[in-house]
């Protein structure tokens, strides 16, 4: 069975040959192994680095069932210049550390934001926000009345990375949820006080980023995106189930339901805590949960989430990165994986994975072993 049968008969929710042995992992991995250090202006797709091909080179190295999560435009949220919608950009600063001022002048006033860029390690760089779009209602006003169409998601790069990854996996683009969207554009201290505040403001906000976000995704799923995994790692278990359950739990359904409707299937991507609102997860039009992140990075108890949540949704995750898969001996990670792929081969819709991705200097005799453990151990055919 190739990796791409593997993964969609999984997160079909159905047991495959094997377990597919898929952790999620990051430009920064790929950039370390082939020893090219991304600058701020190329880190998301540099033109003299094929880094989409490199992704699929990285996972056939470990052996890897391959889910690319490539086709996101980290920091182009605000779109390019359009009719009545001009942007400047302005940057200060130089080498690893700028900031970018991005203004956008309209018939009806203008909007302004700030996004700062660093270098936190050889390989990856890393991007925040700082002053956000929307600010007041105004702003919100100006936005739905002048932008044009959301251009976040890149369907030539996709279509790329459907072409790279053949028989190894399945275009995956990595993206935000319907909160974590809305989150581009507005401080989250302001939307979690919005329900509170002016609810009606914020619903509008939701409804209109969910229905702009929507018609890219259409068409990133016509460019060959099988699976969508949207981010949903700000609403965890610190906004508590009522919050996600009347404020959050809407949104991320239509949105998955729409990505559905075009055609591909969806993962949520959950890598903090969860514990206090991992049994909502069975009521949202999800594929697969990932990350199960126990403690101490989160709160999620393996044995707990195997019991709450729903048969035939597919999981992925619980191997910590952050100091296991850094620090631990290649035996200690054979023998956490095979404490892992016991407890979850009865469900037979796991996905052997870290709770996200490595980070640079993870040993390779560390990786090589979660992965010649994933195959030894995961292995359907010899019962369970």
């Amino acid at each position: 069975m190739t990796g791409r049968e593997r993964l969609l008969i999984t997160l079909k929710g159905e047991r495959a040959d094997c377990m597919p042995v898929s952790p999620f992992f990051y430009s920064n991995n790929v950039y370390e192994m082939f020893k090219y250090k991304p600058t701020v202006e190329n880190h998301i797709d540099p033109l003299d680095f094929d880094l989409v091909q490199k992704y699929v080179d990285y996972a056939d190295y470990f052996d890897f069932d391959l889910l690319h999560p490539l086709g996101l435009r980290w920091d182009e949220y605000v779109p390019a210049s359009a009719d009545n919608w001009d942007v400047c950009v302005t940057e200060e600063g130089r080498g690893d550390e700028r900031r970018r001022i991005t203004t956008v002048k309209t018939p009806g006033g203008s909007l302004r934001q700030t996004m700062n860029f660093r270098r936190s390690s050889e390989y990856l760089i890393v991007l925040a926000l700082e002053e956000y779009l929307l600010k007041k209602k105004e702003d919100f006003d100006l936005f739905t009345r002048y932008a044009p169409p959301a251009r976040f998601l890149d369907p030539a790069l996709v279509r790329r990375v459907n072409t790279a990854v053949g028989n190894i996996g399945l275009a995956a683009p990595a993206t935000h949820g319907a909160f974590n969207t809305l989150n581009q554009f507005r401080k989250l201290e302001d939307m979690m006080m919005d329900p509170v505040t002016d609810e009606g403001f914020y619903r509008a906000m939701m409804n209109w980023f969910l229905e702009w976000n929507l018609n890219l995704l259409r068409k990133i799923v016509e460019a060959g995106a099988e699976v969508i995994e949207i981010g949903g790692n700000l609403a965890t278990s610190g906004v508590g189930p009522g919050f996600f359950k009347n404020n959050v739990m809407e949104y991320e359904n239509r949105l998955a339901h729409g990505i559905h409707e075009a055609g591909a299937l969806v993962i949520y991507h959950n890598c903090g805590d969860a514990a206090k609102i991992m049994h909502i997860y069975n009521d949202l039009e999800i594929d697969c949960w990932g990350y199960l992140t126990p403690p101490p990075f989160g709160d999620v108890d393996l044995d707990s989430a195997l019991r709450t949540i729903r048969p035939d949704m597919a999981l992925r995750g619980n191997v910590d990165q952050v100091e296991f898969m850094m620090h631990a001996k290649p035996e200690e990670i054979r023998h956490k994986v095979e404490e892992v792929v016991r407890k979850t081969r009865p469900r037979g819709n796991w996905l052997l994975s870290t709770t996200d991705f490595f980070f640079d200097k993870t040993p390779y005799e560390n990786i090589e072993a979660f992965s010649r453990a994933g195959r030894d151990f995961g292995n359907y055919s010899e019962g369970l």
